[in-house]
């Protein structure tokens, strides 16, 4: 992979190019109909992402599994009844997928199921806790791997108003335990919630408590049983719900994308991680009632289908991100330097990279280049306090601009699929500190075909 990195300098090529999105829809040769509310994660025995359920706009009990490459629908000997607004967690230490709840009935009367189904990868068995967590649907759920529970918060125990809950419950596989936590996101509908092994946490942004949209971000301590909620500095995502919140584990990230507020669905993707929000550049359907999941093996965030446009326009499309923005960048001259993305890196392509917020005077940075993601190391040893390194310096390309500003290009990108590609700009700036230089945030992207 160094000399694939060496071509890349070989190649550098200046540009004007804007940065576009860095989305990329798919286009399996098999494919589920649109749907909405339908529940996905990655099954490892699977090699894929599992997707179950959802309203098209009937309710439906199809098991689907997404490859990276293509859709197959599955039929497995037993499987739960049609379910809508159900969540599908992974459970690490079992080896098996859980789905609870979920409204099992078109009809607006009876109220959501109380049972808890577990998928082996083959098929599906209804579990029999020795206590359940009763009717629940459009609740936010994930897998806290530290402590091997399935944490849920939130959601409505029936189709009426005023059913919203605020409890957290936890399921190890034997029984669900309802827990008394100290601080509470309160009542939630629809909200984003992902566990982040990176620090430890499991994350619940937005969703609503019946009257109003929220931007709330909080954290659960499950050891301390403890909500809190987060401050953050820096711009943070709209309100909404019926967002998706995924875990990045290469990038130590939770991905944040759509959902809805008052004025319909939104096509915005925000990056967590830890401490604030940054907004990813990228262009990609409005949708809301999606699923999303992380796939290992393409290292991308996916998602499938959900309202887009009009509220009641269903989606049958695949999109899948794996190139983006995190980290932050030190202060110099001009700012803090901006490193943005073109399109994640796509075999026979080309892909770009702009640099903005340097120091107008020499407008001169060097692009490094990294095959490893450092979970950040701190530059201030090198005399450049506040800047963190997030890359393994394996590559360094020189690129001078104008303005304030520079670009370079890999003008074809080699068919190296699955192989990732970290990218932080070093800008020379000699009043900023004593080693001379700041750094920009980091770009990460994943080669895909």
């Amino acid at each position: 992979m160094n000399h694939t990195l060496l071509a890349i300098a070989a190649m550098a090529v200046a540009t004007a190019n804007p940065v576009v999105a860095q989305w990329l829809q798919r286009t399996p040769m098999t494919s589920p109909s649109a749907r909405s509310g339908a529940a996905m994660d990655y099954v490892p025995s699977n090699n894929g992402l599992v997707m179950f359920g959802g309203s098209a706009p009937g309710l439906n009990n199809q098991t689907w599994v997404y490859d990276g490459t293509d859709w197959t629908l599955l039929t497995p000997a037993n499987a739960p009844t049609g379910r809508f607004g159900a969540q599908l967690v992974y459970d690490q230490a079992r080896g098996v997928a859980v789905l609870h709840g979920g409204l099992a009935s078109a009809i607006s009367i009876p109220p959501p199921s109380s049972e808890t189904w577990e998928w082996n990868g083959t098929t599906w068995t209804l579990a029999a806790p020795t206590a359940s967590a009763g009717p629940r649907y459009r609740y936010a759920a994930c897998y806290d791997s530290f402590r091997s529970r399935l944490v849920m918060h939130g959601g409505a125990t029936s189709q009426l108003l005023g059913s919203l809950t605020n409890q957290t419950w936890e399921y190890d596989g034997t029984t669900w335990t309802q827990v008394t936590t100290a601080g509470n996101p309160g009542p939630r509908d629809r909200a984003a919630m992902c566990f982040a092994p990176g620090f430890g946490r499991t994350v619940l942004f937005g969703g609503s408590d019946g009257t109003a949209l929220s931007n709330q971000t909080w954290l659960y301590d499950g050891f301390a049983a403890t909500w809190t909620q987060v401050t953050t500095t820096g711009p943070v995502p709209a309100a909404r719900n019926a967002a998706t919140l995924v875990y990045d584990p290469l990038r130590s990230v939770c991905v944040l994308h759509g959902g809805q507020d008052a004025s319909g669905s939104l096509g915005d993707t925000w990056t967590f991680d830890g401490t604030g929000w940054l907004q990813q550049p990228t262009t990609t359907q409005a949708v809301r009632d999606h699923v999303a999941a992380f796939l290992p093996g393409r290292n991308q965030v996916v998602k499938f289908g959900g309202f887009v446009a009009a509220p009641n326009t269903l989606s049958a499309e695949t999109w899948e991100i794996g190139s983006g923005l995190y980290g932050r960048g030190c202060a110099g001259s001009s700012g803090v330097p901006l490193l943005d993305s073109s399109v994640a890196p796509q075999a026979g392509l080309s892909w770009t990279l702009t640099v903005g917020n340097l120091n107008p005077t020499f407008n001169l940075t060097f692009l490094v280049f990294g095959l490893t993601v450092l979970p950040g190391v701190d530059l201030g040893l090198l005399n450049m306090p506040g800047c963190t390194g997030y890359t393994s310096p394996d590559l360094l390309i020189g690129v001078s601009g104008a303005g304030g500003a520079a670009s370079w290009t890999w003008s074809t990108v080699p068919a190296v699929l699955g192989a990732t590609i970290v990218a932080q700009a070093l800008c020379f700036d000699p009043p900023a500190n004593a080693f001379g230089f700041t750094i920009s945030n980091a770009v990460y992207g994943t080669i895909t075909n």
